[in-house]
């Protein structure tokens, strides 16, 4: 496996998200692409990343490879990665070596983990409520909520979004609909459930690599967080609602 990140720093943001959910992962590379996918420790989250060949400068891979590697030593090298540095990987034998250049190259190599692919779950969801909007939107809106509580709701009425939270502050609600320009999609019916704050704030780094994204819920299912990435790719979070 051996590819270049056409968008530096927006690859770094996309690992830098994965790492929030998980500590080690698999890298899967075939020619059509990579995928990264998996299931949080407290498995309240299911993501799954894909970045197909077209999103590289450069992108080679055999038939198919299973790398697994540590994403917070990954995510710790690629923090030193700035706006103009060009970043590539390949693997090296048992090492995934890391360059990155800029006024000058560094290379950085860390050891490939025994893992196994990743097999998604079973997810044949219908969701009620479907919603397209601008990436810095939603996570605008969720960082102004972030603060105020740890548990956030979502509910669709009338064809509008409503994101709320209440803690010892009192209750803060934003309405987002195509009436006020914040979403450029809605449709579906009414709905309403909740979810960990936290896990919906972390997924928000997208926003560096994502221009747009889809939000899918319905009442007490997951909430479907969809990321779109440059050609084809896309960033896919599945949350589970809290019980309440």
């Amino acid at each position: 496996m051996k590819f270049k990140a056409l968008d530096a720093p927006a690859f770094v943001y996309i690992i830098k998200t994965i790492s929030e959910f998980m500590d080690e992962g698999a890298i899967v590379s075939t020619n059509d692409g990579i995928r990264i996918n998996g299931i949080d420790p407290s498995r309240v989250v299911f993501l799954d990343i894909f970045l197909p060949a077209r999103y590289f400068e450069n992108y080679e891979s055999k038939d198919k490879e299973v790398i697994g590697i540590n994403l917070e030593d990954l995510s710790s090298i690629l923090a030193r990665v700035k706006k103009d540095d060009t970043l590539s990987f390949e693997t090296d034998g048992s090492n995934l070596k890391i360059i990155i250049e800029g006024s000058f190259q560094r290379i950085f190599s860390l050891p490939l983990l025994s893992m196994e692919e990743q097999k998604n779950p079973s997810l044949n969801l219908e969701f009620p409520f479907k919603a397209k909007m601008l990436t810095v939107t939603f996570s605008d809106v969720i960082d102004g909520l972030a603060d105020l509580g740890d548990t956030l709701t979502v509910s669709s009425e009338g064809g509008k979004l409503y994101l709320s939270v209440e803690g010892d502050m009192g209750e803060s609600k934003v309405e987002l609909s195509t009436d006020n320009g914040a979403l450029l999609e809605a449709s579906g019916n009414d709905a309403k459930s909740t979810y960990g704050m936290e896990y919906v704030l972390n997924t928000t780094k997208m926003r560096k690599a994502s221009d747009t994204m889809e939000l899918y819920f319905g009442s007490q299912i997951p909430l479907k967080l969809h990321y779109e990435l440059p050609q084809g790719g896309y960033g896919e979070f599945y949350i589970a609602p809290r019980v309440e």
